[in-house]
């Protein structure tokens, strides 16, 4: 509500052609979440310190902690963090930033957003998990991890499947035996 007075209070007092300008510029930059795709600690930083919300979403309304975790920036993931940013926020997608890690075999920020209360057994749209996503991506690290996340190993998708019956779909041996471990 502030920002919306100050924004007004400042296109009134700016030319047409200046106002149109700021329009775009505010719509088109989202600072914090920039920063934390790119793993930008020294904006990210001076963002959180200038009171940005550490949830902030960019343009595609993907939050900041998922982008920092599906660039793989660690330190820009901790920092979210520290900063109470929801490591369960989703995208359009309903995935998390977890999802993304998984996907992508980011096993130290899966271990992480664990570490900041994530939920490892939050499902997409298709009701697939991070663990199945991982299972299906052949990443053994973080099916462990996962696993000693507390991430369910009987949880079915849409379609029934276990992350265990993907990673036999997918003939993926490393990742089975570790799925079938106690």
């Amino acid at each position: 509500m502030k920002r919306r007075i100050v924004l007004a209070a400042l296109l009134a007092l700016t030319p047409a052609a200046a106002r149109a300008q700021i329009g775009v510029e505010i719509l088109q930059r989202r600072p914090l979440a920039e920063a934390a795709r790119d793993g930008n600690l020294e904006v990210l930083r001076a963002r959180l310190a200038a009171n940005d919300p550490p949830n902030q979403l960019d343009l595609e309304f993907r939050p900041a902690i998922l982008l920092a975790a599906a660039n793989n920036h660690l330190d820009a993931v901790r920092m979210l963090l520290e900063n109470r940013a929801n490591p369960d926020l989703r995208d359009r997608q309903n995935r998390t930033g977890m999802m993304w890690a998984a996907e992508r075999g980011h096993a130290r920020i899966v271990e992480a957003l664990l570490q900041g209360r994530a939920n490892p057994n939050l499902d997409d749209r298709t009701g697939t998990t991070a663990l199945m996503i991982a299972a299906r991506e052949g990443h053994v690290r973080v099916v462990e991890v996962l696993l000693r996340g507390g991430a369910d190993r009987d949880k079915t998708d849409a379609t029934g499947r276990t992350a265990l019956d993907i990673a036999q779909l997918g003939n993926r041996r490393n990742v089975v035996e570790a799925l079938r471990r106690p």
